[in-house]
Protein backbone atom coordinates (compact mmCIF):
# COMPACT_ATOMS: atom_id res chain seq x y z
CA UNK A 1 0.00 0.00 0.00
CA UNK A 2 1.29 3.22 -1.13
CA UNK A 3 2.34 6.16 1.83
CA UNK A 4 -0.34 8.23 0.06
CA UNK A 5 -3.04 5.38 0.11
CA UNK A 6 -1.99 4.81 4.09
CA UNK A 7 -2.33 8.90 4.41
CA UNK A 8 -5.86 9.51 3.14
CA UNK A 9 -6.90 5.90 4.91
CA UNK A 10 -5.69 7.38 8.04
CA UNK A 11 -8.07 10.83 7.72
CA UNK A 12 -11.38 9.22 8.21
CA UNK A 13 -12.63 10.86 10.91
CA UNK A 14 -14.05 9.23 14.15
CA UNK A 15 -17.82 8.44 14.27
CA UNK A 16 -18.94 8.97 17.85
CA UNK A 17 -21.59 6.29 18.59
CA UNK A 18 -24.79 6.72 20.18
CA UNK A 19 -22.96 5.54 23.57
CA UNK A 20 -20.53 8.80 23.24
CA UNK A 21 -17.83 6.65 23.34
CA UNK A 22 -14.70 6.76 20.92
CA UNK A 23 -10.87 6.12 20.88
CA UNK A 24 -9.45 8.50 18.49
CA UNK A 25 -6.81 6.29 17.31
CA UNK A 26 -4.98 6.27 13.62
CA UNK A 27 -6.81 9.53 11.61
CA UNK A 28 -4.46 12.08 12.88
CA UNK A 29 -2.38 14.96 10.93
CA UNK A 30 0.98 15.86 12.50
CA UNK A 31 3.26 19.10 12.09
CA UNK A 32 5.95 20.70 13.96
CA UNK A 33 6.16 24.06 14.43
CA UNK A 34 3.49 26.30 16.10
CA UNK A 35 0.71 29.27 14.81
CA UNK A 36 -2.32 29.88 16.62
CA UNK A 37 -3.86 29.36 12.85
CA UNK A 38 -3.39 25.72 13.47
CA UNK A 39 -6.30 25.65 15.90
CA UNK A 40 -8.99 26.93 13.49
CA UNK A 41 -11.23 24.42 11.59
CA UNK A 42 -10.77 26.89 8.49
CA UNK A 43 -7.05 25.85 8.37
CA UNK A 44 -6.03 23.45 5.75
CA UNK A 45 -3.93 20.89 7.28
CA UNK A 46 -3.61 18.59 3.66
CA UNK A 47 -0.28 19.27 3.49
CA UNK A 48 0.52 17.84 7.26
CA UNK A 49 1.79 14.48 7.58
CA UNK A 50 -0.08 11.33 8.70
CA UNK A 51 0.41 10.31 12.07
CA UNK A 52 -0.91 8.31 15.10
CA UNK A 53 -0.76 9.08 18.68
CA UNK A 54 0.35 5.76 19.47
CA UNK A 55 4.00 6.67 18.53
CA UNK A 56 6.62 8.65 19.39
CA UNK A 57 5.61 12.00 17.69
CA UNK A 58 8.82 13.31 15.83
CA UNK A 59 10.24 10.10 15.56
CA UNK A 60 10.53 9.39 11.62
CA UNK A 61 13.07 7.34 10.46
CA UNK A 62 16.58 8.89 12.25
CA UNK A 63 14.82 12.26 12.46
CA UNK A 64 13.86 13.32 16.24
CA UNK A 65 12.31 16.54 16.21
CA UNK A 66 11.98 18.45 19.48
CA UNK A 67 9.62 21.62 20.48
CA UNK A 68 6.17 22.50 19.68
CA UNK A 69 4.32 20.54 16.94
CA UNK A 70 0.19 20.15 16.63
CA UNK A 71 -1.74 17.21 15.86
CA UNK A 72 -5.06 17.91 14.20
CA UNK A 73 -8.20 15.06 13.80
CA UNK A 74 -11.70 15.07 12.99
CA UNK A 75 -14.88 13.22 14.81
CA UNK A 76 -18.28 13.07 13.53
CA UNK A 77 -21.54 13.45 15.03
CA UNK A 78 -24.72 12.07 13.59
CA UNK A 79 -27.13 13.17 16.17
CA UNK A 80 -26.44 15.30 19.02
CA UNK A 81 -25.59 13.36 21.74
CA UNK A 82 -28.12 12.91 25.10
CA UNK A 83 -25.19 13.30 27.70
CA UNK A 84 -22.38 15.88 27.53
CA UNK A 85 -19.16 14.73 25.98
CA UNK A 86 -15.54 15.15 27.31
CA UNK A 87 -11.96 14.83 25.55
CA UNK A 88 -9.65 12.69 27.38
CA UNK A 89 -6.06 12.72 27.11
CA UNK A 90 -3.44 10.77 28.87
CA UNK A 91 0.06 12.10 26.88
CA UNK A 92 3.30 11.32 27.98
CA UNK A 93 6.48 13.56 28.36
CA UNK A 94 5.22 16.91 27.03
CA UNK A 95 3.26 19.85 28.01
CA UNK A 96 -0.05 20.10 25.52
CA UNK A 97 -2.98 22.31 25.12
CA UNK A 98 -6.16 21.02 23.41
CA UNK A 99 -8.73 22.65 21.05
CA UNK A 100 -11.90 21.48 19.62
CA UNK A 101 -13.29 23.69 17.12
CA UNK A 102 -10.37 26.55 17.73
CA UNK A 103 -11.92 26.67 21.49
CA UNK A 104 -8.80 25.96 23.79
CA UNK A 105 -11.19 23.67 26.43
CA UNK A 106 -7.25 23.39 28.54
CA UNK A 107 -3.85 21.32 29.00
CA UNK A 108 -1.68 20.12 31.18
CA UNK A 109 2.26 20.95 31.79
CA UNK A 110 3.89 24.25 31.06
CA UNK A 111 5.00 25.65 28.14
CA UNK A 112 8.30 27.86 27.76
CA UNK A 113 9.53 29.95 29.32
CA UNK A 114 8.62 27.99 32.05
CA UNK A 115 8.29 24.85 30.16
CA UNK A 116 7.26 21.68 32.34
CA UNK A 117 6.67 18.36 30.92
CA UNK A 118 3.66 15.78 32.34
CA UNK A 119 3.68 12.07 32.45
CA UNK A 120 0.35 10.24 31.57
CA UNK A 121 -2.17 12.57 33.24
CA UNK A 122 -5.41 11.55 32.97
CA UNK A 123 -7.20 14.90 32.04
CA UNK A 124 -10.98 15.41 30.76
CA UNK A 125 -12.15 18.09 28.92
CA UNK A 126 -15.45 18.66 28.54
CA UNK A 127 -16.42 19.90 24.53
CA UNK A 128 -18.14 23.32 23.87
CA UNK A 129 -22.06 22.79 23.87
CA UNK A 130 -21.53 24.31 20.26
CA UNK A 131 -19.17 21.72 19.27
CA UNK A 132 -21.64 18.74 20.01
CA UNK A 133 -24.25 19.57 17.15
CA UNK A 134 -24.42 16.76 14.27
CA UNK A 135 -21.85 17.07 12.00
CA UNK A 136 -17.94 16.98 11.96
CA UNK A 137 -15.98 18.60 14.51
CA UNK A 138 -12.12 19.64 14.73
CA UNK A 139 -9.47 17.81 17.45
CA UNK A 140 -6.08 20.27 17.72
CA UNK A 141 -3.83 19.31 19.77
CA UNK A 142 -0.47 21.35 20.74
CA UNK A 143 2.50 19.95 22.04
CA UNK A 144 5.90 21.23 23.43
CA UNK A 145 8.38 18.66 24.37
CA UNK A 146 12.24 18.95 24.75
CA UNK A 147 12.88 15.52 25.62
CA UNK A 148 15.49 13.06 24.50
CA UNK A 149 12.73 10.82 23.25
CA UNK A 150 9.47 12.60 23.78
CA UNK A 151 5.86 11.48 22.48
CA UNK A 152 2.35 10.62 23.49
CA UNK A 153 2.24 6.91 23.77
CA UNK A 154 -1.13 7.44 24.74
CA UNK A 155 -4.65 7.88 23.67
CA UNK A 156 -7.15 10.20 23.01
CA UNK A 157 -10.89 9.40 23.82
CA UNK A 158 -14.49 11.05 23.72
CA UNK A 159 -16.68 10.30 26.56
CA UNK A 160 -20.08 11.12 28.25
CA UNK A 161 -18.32 13.51 30.61
CA UNK A 162 -20.47 12.21 33.76
CA UNK A 163 -18.83 8.28 33.22
CA UNK A 164 -15.46 10.06 32.82
CA UNK A 165 -15.86 11.89 35.97
CA UNK A 166 -17.30 8.44 37.83
CA UNK A 167 -14.05 6.40 36.94
CA UNK A 168 -11.85 9.24 38.54
CA UNK A 169 -13.34 8.87 41.30
CA UNK A 170 -13.86 5.48 41.70
CA UNK A 171 -10.13 5.24 40.74
CA UNK A 172 -9.53 8.00 43.85
CA UNK A 173 -11.29 5.91 46.12
CA UNK A 174 -9.78 2.75 45.34
CA UNK A 175 -6.39 4.07 45.58
CA UNK A 176 -7.74 6.64 48.87
CA UNK A 177 -9.07 3.15 50.14
CA UNK A 178 -5.42 1.18 50.07
CA UNK A 179 -3.75 4.25 51.39
CA UNK A 180 -5.46 4.61 54.33
CA UNK A 181 -5.38 0.84 55.02
CA UNK A 182 -1.36 1.63 54.97
CA UNK A 183 -1.21 4.20 57.11
CA UNK A 184 -3.54 2.19 59.75
CA UNK A 185 -0.82 -1.00 59.59
CA UNK A 186 1.93 1.38 59.57
CA UNK A 187 0.74 3.02 62.75
CA UNK A 188 -0.19 -0.18 64.28
CA UNK A 189 3.71 -1.00 63.85
CA UNK A 190 4.72 2.07 64.92
CA UNK A 191 3.03 1.66 68.50
CA UNK A 192 4.61 -1.42 68.54
CA UNK A 193 8.06 -0.01 67.78
CA UNK A 194 7.69 2.84 70.16
CA UNK A 195 6.94 -0.07 73.12
CA UNK A 196 9.71 -2.20 72.08
CA UNK A 197 12.57 0.28 70.22
CA UNK A 198 14.84 -3.06 69.64
CA UNK A 199 12.41 -4.94 67.74
CA UNK A 200 13.45 -2.86 64.07
CA UNK A 201 10.97 -4.84 61.83
CA UNK A 202 8.33 -2.33 63.86
CA UNK A 203 10.24 0.47 62.19
CA UNK A 204 10.93 -0.38 59.08
CA UNK A 205 7.33 -2.12 58.26
CA UNK A 206 6.29 1.34 59.27
CA UNK A 207 8.26 3.02 56.99
CA UNK A 208 7.27 0.56 54.26
CA UNK A 209 3.67 0.76 54.87
CA UNK A 210 4.56 5.16 54.60
CA UNK A 211 6.13 4.84 51.52
CA UNK A 212 3.45 2.92 49.84
CA UNK A 213 0.25 4.92 51.13
CA UNK A 214 1.68 7.95 49.53
CA UNK A 215 2.59 5.99 46.83
CA UNK A 216 -0.85 5.34 45.89
CA UNK A 217 -2.20 8.50 47.12
CA UNK A 218 0.23 10.10 44.53
CA UNK A 219 -1.58 7.37 41.90
CA UNK A 220 -5.32 9.15 42.36
CA UNK A 221 -6.18 10.83 39.38
CA UNK A 222 -7.31 14.15 41.11
CA UNK A 223 -3.61 14.15 42.77
CA UNK A 224 -1.82 13.52 39.86
CA UNK A 225 -3.98 16.79 38.08
CA UNK A 226 -3.45 18.83 41.56
CA UNK A 227 0.39 18.00 41.59
CA UNK A 228 1.27 19.14 37.99
CA UNK A 229 1.65 22.30 39.00
CA UNK A 230 4.50 21.43 40.99
CA UNK A 231 5.73 17.87 39.87
CA UNK A 232 5.60 15.46 37.65
CA UNK A 233 3.53 12.86 39.29
CA UNK A 234 5.94 10.33 38.11
CA UNK A 235 8.49 11.00 39.25
CA UNK A 236 7.10 11.00 42.42
CA UNK A 237 6.07 7.22 41.71
CA UNK A 238 9.02 5.93 41.10
CA UNK A 239 10.97 8.01 43.83
CA UNK A 240 8.25 6.55 46.53
CA UNK A 241 8.18 3.03 44.92
CA UNK A 242 12.44 3.08 45.28
CA UNK A 243 11.86 3.97 49.11
CA UNK A 244 9.22 1.86 50.03
CA UNK A 245 11.32 -1.23 48.39
CA UNK A 246 14.66 0.39 50.59
CA UNK A 247 12.58 0.16 53.27
CA UNK A 248 11.54 -3.68 53.12
CA UNK A 249 15.35 -4.63 51.75
CA UNK A 250 16.45 -2.92 55.02
CA UNK A 251 13.89 -4.53 57.35
CA UNK A 252 14.35 -8.25 55.97
CA UNK A 253 16.75 -9.38 57.93
CA UNK A 254 14.31 -8.67 61.77
CA UNK A 255 11.44 -9.14 59.59
CA UNK A 256 12.21 -12.29 58.84
CA UNK A 257 14.93 -13.32 61.78
CA UNK A 258 17.67 -14.09 59.29
CA UNK A 259 21.74 -14.12 60.76
CA UNK A 260 23.31 -10.67 59.07
CA UNK A 261 26.33 -12.79 57.59
CA UNK A 262 23.86 -15.59 55.06
CA UNK A 263 23.96 -14.75 51.28
CA UNK A 264 20.46 -13.64 51.02
CA UNK A 265 20.74 -11.20 53.89
CA UNK A 266 23.74 -9.47 52.25
CA UNK A 267 21.93 -8.98 48.56
CA UNK A 268 18.55 -7.79 50.41
CA UNK A 269 21.06 -5.10 51.89
CA UNK A 270 22.32 -4.44 49.05
CA UNK A 271 19.40 -3.71 47.44
CA UNK A 272 18.29 -1.20 50.52
CA UNK A 273 21.20 0.80 49.48
CA UNK A 274 20.42 0.63 45.78
CA UNK A 275 17.07 1.87 46.00
CA UNK A 276 18.19 4.23 48.62
CA UNK A 277 20.17 6.30 45.82
CA UNK A 278 17.41 5.49 43.30
CA UNK A 279 14.87 7.42 44.80
CA UNK A 280 16.71 10.67 44.84
CA UNK A 281 17.79 10.28 41.16
CA UNK A 282 14.15 9.89 39.71
CA UNK A 283 13.56 13.43 41.55
CA UNK A 284 16.93 14.99 40.21
CA UNK A 285 17.15 13.77 36.70
CA UNK A 286 16.22 16.50 34.27
CA UNK A 287 14.20 14.83 31.73
CA UNK A 288 10.71 12.63 31.74
CA UNK A 289 13.05 10.13 29.31
CA UNK A 290 15.17 9.45 31.78
CA UNK A 291 12.60 8.82 34.35
CA UNK A 292 11.40 6.60 32.33
CA UNK A 293 14.34 5.41 31.37
CA UNK A 294 14.87 4.73 35.47
CA UNK A 295 11.82 3.42 35.87
CA UNK A 296 11.62 0.76 33.24
CA UNK A 297 15.11 -0.37 34.00
CA UNK A 298 17.31 -0.42 36.97
CA UNK A 299 13.79 0.06 38.88
CA UNK A 300 12.14 -2.73 37.34
CA UNK A 301 15.11 -4.68 37.34
CA UNK A 302 16.04 -4.63 40.77
CA UNK A 303 12.52 -4.95 42.52
CA UNK A 304 12.08 -8.14 39.76
CA UNK A 305 15.35 -9.19 41.45
CA UNK A 306 14.18 -7.93 45.04
CA UNK A 307 10.83 -10.04 44.30
CA UNK A 308 13.18 -13.54 43.92
CA UNK A 309 15.18 -12.70 47.11
CA UNK A 310 12.05 -11.78 49.12
CA UNK A 311 10.63 -15.05 48.33
CA UNK A 312 13.81 -17.52 49.29
CA UNK A 313 14.33 -15.74 52.35
CA UNK A 314 10.75 -16.30 52.84
CA UNK A 315 10.65 -19.70 52.03
CA UNK A 316 13.97 -20.91 54.07
CA UNK A 317 12.26 -18.42 57.02
CA UNK A 318 9.30 -21.04 56.55
CA UNK A 319 11.84 -24.02 56.09
CA UNK A 320 14.04 -23.48 59.54
CA UNK A 321 10.08 -23.18 61.58
CA UNK A 322 10.23 -19.66 62.10
CA UNK A 323 7.07 -18.91 64.02
CA UNK A 324 4.43 -17.23 62.25
CA UNK A 325 6.65 -18.13 58.91
CA UNK A 326 3.77 -19.53 57.11
CA UNK A 327 1.79 -16.32 57.31
CA UNK A 328 4.95 -14.56 56.18
CA UNK A 329 5.93 -17.13 53.34
CA UNK A 330 2.49 -16.57 51.56
CA UNK A 331 2.44 -12.89 51.89
CA UNK A 332 5.75 -12.24 50.61
CA UNK A 333 4.68 -14.75 47.59
CA UNK A 334 1.75 -12.60 47.08
CA UNK A 335 3.81 -9.89 46.88
CA UNK A 336 6.68 -11.49 44.59
CA UNK A 337 3.91 -12.53 42.04
CA UNK A 338 2.34 -9.24 41.90
CA UNK A 339 5.39 -7.64 41.31
CA UNK A 340 6.93 -10.25 38.45
CA UNK A 341 3.39 -9.91 36.64
CA UNK A 342 3.33 -5.93 37.10
CA UNK A 343 7.03 -5.76 36.10
CA UNK A 344 6.30 -8.12 32.65
CA UNK A 345 3.01 -5.83 31.85
CA UNK A 346 5.41 -2.88 31.84
CA UNK A 347 8.04 -4.67 29.41
CA UNK A 348 4.95 -5.58 27.34
CA UNK A 349 5.82 -9.08 28.12
CA UNK A 350 2.15 -10.35 28.94
CA UNK A 351 -1.16 -8.07 27.54
CA UNK A 352 -3.50 -5.55 29.65
CA UNK A 353 -6.65 -7.59 30.25
CA UNK A 354 -8.37 -5.34 32.06
CA UNK A 355 -9.15 -1.41 32.80
CA UNK A 356 -6.86 -1.66 36.01
CA UNK A 357 -4.34 -4.31 35.14
CA UNK A 358 -1.89 -3.53 37.80
CA UNK A 359 -1.98 -5.80 40.80
CA UNK A 360 1.10 -4.51 43.00
CA UNK A 361 -1.45 -3.34 45.37
CA UNK A 362 -2.91 -6.36 46.43
CA UNK A 363 0.66 -7.95 46.63
CA UNK A 364 1.67 -5.87 48.83
CA UNK A 365 -1.62 -5.63 51.02
CA UNK A 366 -1.40 -9.40 51.62
CA UNK A 367 2.08 -8.93 52.23
CA UNK A 368 1.94 -6.06 54.62
CA UNK A 369 -0.99 -7.84 56.65
CA UNK A 370 0.82 -11.09 56.77
CA UNK A 371 3.75 -9.29 58.66
CA UNK A 372 1.51 -7.24 60.32
CA UNK A 373 0.15 -10.52 61.54
CA UNK A 374 3.43 -11.90 62.56
CA UNK A 375 4.60 -9.03 64.06
CA UNK A 376 1.62 -8.24 66.01
CA UNK A 377 2.46 -12.00 67.34
CA UNK A 378 6.10 -11.62 68.23
CA UNK A 379 4.84 -8.67 69.91
CA UNK A 380 2.38 -10.71 71.95
CA UNK A 381 5.12 -13.35 73.12
CA UNK A 382 7.37 -10.59 74.47
CA UNK A 383 4.73 -8.83 76.48
CA UNK A 384 4.33 -12.54 77.65
CA UNK A 385 7.58 -12.69 78.23
CA UNK A 386 7.81 -9.79 79.83
CA UNK A 387 4.73 -10.84 82.15
CA UNK A 388 5.58 -14.73 82.62
CA UNK A 389 7.99 -16.90 83.99
CA UNK A 390 8.99 -19.06 80.64
CA UNK A 391 9.65 -22.19 82.76
CA UNK A 392 6.70 -22.16 85.46
CA UNK A 393 4.40 -20.03 83.41
CA UNK A 394 3.59 -17.70 86.90
CA UNK A 395 4.33 -14.40 87.03
CA UNK A 396 7.24 -12.54 86.79
CA UNK A 397 8.55 -11.52 90.64
CA UNK A 398 8.68 -7.40 89.24
CA UNK A 399 5.37 -8.32 87.99
CA UNK A 400 4.00 -9.94 91.65
CA UNK A 401 5.84 -6.87 93.26
CA UNK A 402 3.93 -3.81 91.08
CA UNK A 403 0.80 -5.82 91.90
CA UNK A 404 1.50 -5.90 95.52
CA UNK A 405 1.87 -2.29 95.85
CA UNK A 406 -1.53 -1.77 94.34
CA UNK A 407 -3.02 -4.34 96.19
CA UNK A 408 -1.63 -2.89 99.19
CA UNK A 409 -3.18 0.67 98.64
CA UNK A 410 -6.44 -1.04 97.63
CA UNK A 411 -6.86 -2.82 100.55
CA UNK A 412 -6.29 0.24 102.79
CA UNK A 413 -8.44 2.29 100.75
CA UNK A 414 -11.59 -0.52 101.04
CA UNK A 415 -10.48 -1.66 104.61
CA UNK A 416 -10.27 -5.00 103.18
CA UNK A 417 -7.56 -7.42 104.13
CA UNK A 418 -4.87 -8.83 102.22
CA UNK A 419 -2.22 -12.01 102.63
CA UNK A 420 1.23 -12.56 101.14
CA UNK A 421 2.60 -16.18 101.41
CA UNK A 422 5.92 -17.22 99.95
CA UNK A 423 6.64 -20.53 99.49
CA UNK A 424 10.10 -22.61 98.67
CA UNK A 425 10.59 -26.36 97.66
CA UNK A 426 12.37 -28.60 100.39
CA UNK A 427 15.15 -29.92 99.59
CA UNK A 428 15.46 -28.54 96.20
CA UNK A 429 19.60 -28.58 96.08
CA UNK A 430 19.75 -32.21 96.69
CA UNK A 431 16.83 -32.60 94.11
CA UNK A 432 19.10 -31.00 91.61
CA UNK A 433 21.88 -33.21 92.89
CA UNK A 434 20.22 -36.45 92.11
CA UNK A 435 18.16 -35.83 89.03
CA UNK A 436 19.72 -32.75 87.17
CA UNK A 437 19.31 -29.69 86.33
CA UNK A 438 16.81 -30.12 83.57
CA UNK A 439 15.16 -32.83 85.67
CA UNK A 440 15.02 -29.81 88.29
CA UNK A 441 13.44 -27.04 85.78
CA UNK A 442 10.33 -30.57 84.86
CA UNK A 443 9.71 -30.05 88.90
CA UNK A 444 9.69 -26.53 88.53
CA UNK A 445 7.26 -26.38 85.70
CA UNK A 446 4.83 -28.87 87.18
CA UNK A 447 4.84 -27.14 90.39
CA UNK A 448 4.25 -23.61 88.64
CA UNK A 449 1.38 -25.98 86.86
CA UNK A 450 -0.16 -27.36 90.18
CA UNK A 451 0.39 -23.93 92.27
CA UNK A 452 -2.04 -22.17 89.06
CA UNK A 453 -4.38 -24.74 88.97
CA UNK A 454 -5.06 -24.78 92.90
CA UNK A 455 -5.06 -20.83 93.46
CA UNK A 456 -8.12 -17.89 92.59
CA UNK A 457 -8.49 -16.44 89.22
CA UNK A 458 -7.85 -13.15 90.81
CA UNK A 459 -4.56 -14.07 92.72
CA UNK A 460 -1.10 -13.20 91.56
CA UNK A 461 1.12 -16.01 91.62
CA UNK A 462 4.57 -15.45 91.14
CA UNK A 463 8.48 -17.24 90.96
CA UNK A 464 10.30 -15.17 92.98
CA UNK A 465 14.00 -16.59 92.32
CA UNK A 466 15.23 -20.06 92.37
CA UNK A 467 12.86 -22.88 94.17
CA UNK A 468 10.95 -19.37 95.86
CA UNK A 469 7.23 -18.80 94.68
CA UNK A 470 5.30 -15.94 96.01
CA UNK A 471 1.40 -15.56 96.41
CA UNK A 472 -0.55 -12.42 96.26
CA UNK A 473 -4.20 -12.83 97.94
CA UNK A 474 -6.25 -10.38 97.44
CA UNK A 475 -9.57 -10.05 99.68
CA UNK A 476 -8.31 -12.34 102.15
CA UNK A 477 -7.56 -12.50 105.93
CA UNK A 478 -4.99 -14.16 108.06
CA UNK A 479 -7.01 -17.16 108.84
CA UNK A 480 -7.74 -17.60 104.29
CA UNK A 481 -4.57 -16.83 103.89
CA UNK A 482 -3.55 -19.77 106.31
CA UNK A 483 -6.01 -22.00 104.31
CA UNK A 484 -4.53 -21.03 100.94
CA UNK A 485 -1.27 -21.74 101.72
CA UNK A 486 -2.16 -25.05 102.97
CA UNK A 487 -3.74 -25.71 99.55
CA UNK A 488 -0.96 -24.88 97.88
CA UNK A 489 1.00 -27.66 99.63
CA UNK A 490 -1.42 -30.05 99.87
CA UNK A 491 -1.75 -29.62 95.38
CA UNK A 492 2.43 -29.69 94.97
CA UNK A 493 2.92 -32.96 97.24
CA UNK A 494 -0.72 -34.67 96.51
CA UNK A 495 1.19 -36.74 93.71
CA UNK A 496 4.66 -37.65 93.19
CA UNK A 497 6.06 -35.63 90.08
CA UNK A 498 7.25 -38.24 87.29
CA UNK A 499 10.75 -37.01 86.33
CA UNK A 500 13.23 -39.49 83.72
CA UNK A 501 11.93 -42.90 84.26
CA UNK A 502 10.83 -42.47 88.15
CA UNK A 503 8.91 -39.80 90.05
CA UNK A 504 9.50 -37.72 93.07
CA UNK A 505 7.03 -36.46 95.87
CA UNK A 506 7.88 -32.68 96.36
CA UNK A 507 6.79 -30.50 99.21
CA UNK A 508 6.66 -26.96 100.32
CA UNK A 509 6.92 -24.97 102.98
CA UNK A 510 5.04 -21.92 103.52
CA UNK A 511 5.16 -18.33 105.46
CA UNK A 512 1.94 -16.28 105.64
CA UNK A 513 1.73 -12.40 106.65
CA UNK A 514 -1.44 -10.59 106.41
CA UNK A 515 -2.70 -6.97 106.12
CA UNK A 516 -5.66 -6.21 107.60
CA UNK A 517 -6.51 -3.30 105.63
CA UNK A 518 -7.19 -0.93 108.90
CA UNK A 519 -3.65 -0.46 110.20
CA UNK A 520 -1.64 1.67 108.33
CA UNK A 521 -0.08 0.26 105.57
CA UNK A 522 3.07 -1.65 105.14
CA UNK A 523 5.40 -1.00 102.19
CA UNK A 524 5.75 -4.11 99.51
CA UNK A 525 8.98 -5.14 100.83
CA UNK A 526 7.52 -5.25 104.74
CA UNK A 527 5.00 -7.40 103.60
CA UNK A 528 6.96 -9.89 101.87
CA UNK A 529 9.86 -9.94 104.67
CA UNK A 530 7.39 -10.85 107.26
CA UNK A 531 5.89 -13.60 104.80
CA UNK A 532 9.20 -14.73 104.36
CA UNK A 533 10.37 -14.50 108.06
CA UNK A 534 7.20 -16.95 108.27
CA UNK A 535 8.69 -18.88 105.90
CA UNK A 536 11.99 -19.37 107.50
CA UNK A 537 10.32 -20.48 110.81
CA UNK A 538 8.58 -23.19 109.09
CA UNK A 539 11.78 -24.59 107.35
CA UNK A 540 13.45 -24.72 110.75
CA UNK A 541 9.96 -26.21 112.70
CA UNK A 542 10.73 -29.18 110.16
CA UNK A 543 9.71 -28.53 105.99
CA UNK A 544 6.33 -29.73 104.74
CA UNK A 545 4.12 -26.87 106.42
CA UNK A 546 2.92 -23.68 106.69
CA UNK A 547 3.73 -20.81 109.20
CA UNK A 548 2.21 -17.63 109.55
Amino acid sequence: MSPLVLGLLLQVPWIVPPSGSVTLEGAWRFHPGDSAAFASPAYDDARWEAATLAAPWGRRGAERLQGFGWYRGRFVLDRTPVAQLALELRLNGVAYEVYVDGVRLGGVGDFPPSYRARTWMPAAFAVPLTSLAPGTHLVALRLYSTEASPGPFATVAVEPLARLLTESRRGDLYMLAAAVLFVGLGFYQLFFWARRREAREHLYVFLFCAALALFFVNWMPSVRLALSGAVDWFRLHVALGAAAVAALAFGVRWIFETDADTAATRVAGGLGIYFAFLAPAALLVPEWSQVRWIERYPYDGGVLVAAVVLAVIAASARGRGLPHGTTLFWGSVALALAVVHDVALSWDWVPEWGVSTIVVQYGAIAFVLGVALATAGRFADSQTTALYDRLTGLYRREVVMDALAREIRRAARVRQAITVIMLDIDHFKAVNDSIGHQGGDRVLAEVGRRLIEAGRAVDWLGRYGGEEFIAVLAAAGGSGGFQAAERFRTAVSALPIPVGRGARTITLSAGVAAYDGRDEWPTSEQLVGAADAALYRAKHAGRNRSSE
